[in-house]
């Protein structure tokens, strides 16, 4: 049995063993719903049982009467799909293809996306035919048959009998106010957005005194923000400078006397003559104000005796 996708009630009739299990089912978006449930001995009851209606039904017959069978074709049958199963019908059944109704389901493996799986299903007409014949007989109109637990819809289209008339009048009138709600939607398009733009037109002269002095306050603040950066950098180079210089001056040893002092980018470089320069490079090591003291230049021995040096070093970060 098919699934439509508007609202639609059909009765389905289920034929068991001994009875027919008829039920009046309503179908929206691939969901099922059971509104009655009833049984009746055969065909020529159910006219009785389920009153004037026109609904259409759909014969679901046993798995037994009829064959379901698995194939797999490449995807590039897929347009001429029912011309190849045809050919395959007296392959996989006991019967001739003008003998049989038939349907098929496809489906795309994931793991196989260059194949399709079809599901084929099979009932001969001689099953058929004599259900065609009772609800002919019984002045009810058949649809649809199928095999239990498949949804096809083995029977021809040129014997599908009834139509959804509610289905078909709903579906028009969806169609209608879809059709009005895309009208009113393009129209109101440019109308949304002449009053939109209004509306931004009057925010914007409104908020437009607040944002100049925001811009003004802002640029004033820059301004200031750089100001503060330089004098800042000033005064901490400075205090580097002169603590530098406060450091030289009490960790040098006596004998040591400085010809040269440069500082720049927290960098100090010195020269001078000592009467060991490596005792001065070790004083300057141990203090916390020096890091990476190394010689710039070899040692040189003066006349006197005394080493002639040049150091670089940097000032330790401040934490």
């Amino acid at each position: 049995m098919r699934i439509v996708a508007f609202p639609e009630n059909v009765w389905r009739v289920d034929a068991a063993d001994q009875e027919l299990r008829v039920s009046l089912v309503r179908q929206f978006m691939g969901k099922e719903l059971v509104l009655r449930t009833m049984s009746v001995p055969d065909v020529s009851a159910l006219p009785q049982t389920v009153g004037k209606t026109s609904n259409r039904f759909f014969l679901n017959l046993p798995r037994e009467q009829g064959v379901v069978r698995q194939l797999q074709f490449p995807v590039d049958v897929q347009h001429d799909l029912k011309s190849a199963l045809t050919l395959q019908i007296e392959a996989v059944s006991a019967w001739p293809e003008h003998d049989v109704y038939w349907d098929y389901i496809v489906d795309k493996p994931e793991d196989q996306p260059k194949m399709l799986k079809i599901t084929l299903v099979i009932v001969p007409k001689i099953v058929v035919d004599p259900w065609l014949q009772n609800f002919k007989s019984a002045r009810l109109l058949i649809a649809g048959v199928s095999l239990a637990g498949f949804d096809v819809n083995v029977l021809p289209q040129a014997l599908r009998q009834g139509s959804a008339k509610v289905h078909v009048v709903a579906s028009s009138v969806l169609a209608a106010m879809l059709l009005l709600l895309g009208i009113a939607f393009v129209l109101r398009e440019p109308y949304q957005q002449r009053v939109y733009a209004a509306q931004i037109q009057a925010e914007i002269s409104r908020l437009q005194p607040e944002m100049k002095l925001l811009v003004k306050q802002e640029a004033e603040w820059n301004a200031l923000t750089k100001r503060y950066q330089t004098i800042l950098r000033h005064v901490r180079f400075r205090d580097s400078n002169l603590e530098a210089l406060k450091t030289l001056a009490t960790l040098l040893p006596p004998d040591t006397f400085l010809q040269n002092y440069r500082y720049q980018n927290e960098s100090v470089i010195i020269s001078g003559v000592s009467a060991s320069a490596l005792e001065v490079q070790g004083a300057l090591e141990k203090s916390p104000v020096f890091q990476g003291v190394q010689f710039s230049a070899p040692i040189t021995r003066e006349p006197s005796g005394k080493d002639r040096f040049t150091l670089t070093m940097s000032i330790e970060a401040r934490q």
